[in-house]
């Protein structure tokens, strides 16, 4: 949804004010999410909407949690990678349609929609319902940050979807496979991203100490 300036204020001081974040896994969408809600604004976690879907599969195997999501998941060298991986995105398409129909009956709430890293993996009937409901802001990170995104992805795993990216050479371990693949998808979904963008703010931009305030200052200084 492409909002001029003055829309932008309008919408959001009479609480009708729709955003969703987009970007990779570790870049802050769900920080500041959280941060909104200090300016009252409805969080909508897809990545909670979709491990809740999974519950059944996940209680047999005694997981919660994201990180016992990514473990179900699975890395793209493991066969039940990418049949898990499908059923992911399945359910990702679900809770994306679900939130456009909820969406439509909220009055006098401002909302921010916290996609996933996959949601741009989900279709162009789901990124284009995304830009009708919502102004979508993609969190871009640099190139210098790469390297420390896949760091955050090994310490700390989150179910990533890779589609058909990952591919190992004869020559090399699983891990520099995994590297390599990996940063591919950071080029592949910059791209992805961008297009599905109304709005683009650098990471780097987003000091640590910036408020709330000023973020919400820094969104609409970028329309």
């Amino acid at each position: 949804m492409k909002l001029s300036k003055s829309q932008f204020e309008k919408f959001l001081e009479e609480n009708r004010l729709i955003l969703s974040f987009i970007g990779m896994s570790n870049i802050g969408k769900t920080y500041w999410s959280k941060k909104l809600q200090d300016l009252g604004f409805r969080h909508i976690n897809c990545d909670d909407l979709i491990e809740k879907k999974l519950t059944p599969v996940l209680k047999e195997l005694e997981y919660s949690g994201i990180e016992d999501v990514s473990r179900w998941m699975g890395q793209p060298y493991e066969e039940k990678f990418f049949a898990n991986q499908h059923k992911y995105v399945s359910f990702e398409k679900e809770v994306m349609e679900e939130i456009f129909s909820e969406i439509k009956n909220i009055n006098n709430r401002n909302i921010i929609i916290d996609t996933t890293g996959s949601v741009v993996h989900t279709g162009k009937n789901i990124t284009e319902k995304l830009k009708q409901y919502s102004m979508v802001i993609y969190i871009a990170g640099s190139e210098d940050m790469k390297e420390e995104m896949f760091k955050k992805y090994m310490e700390k795993p989150k179910p990533v979807v890779f589609g058909d990216v990952y591919n190992q050479e004869q020559s090399g371990t699983q891990l520099q496979a995994l590297s390599r693949c990996y940063r591919k998808l950071l080029n592949l979904r910059s791209a992805l991203y961008a297009q599905c963008a109304d709005v683009v703010i650098p990471r780097e931009a987003i000091v640590n100490d910036i408020t709330v305030s000023q973020f919400i200052s820094l969104i609409k200084h970028a329309i």
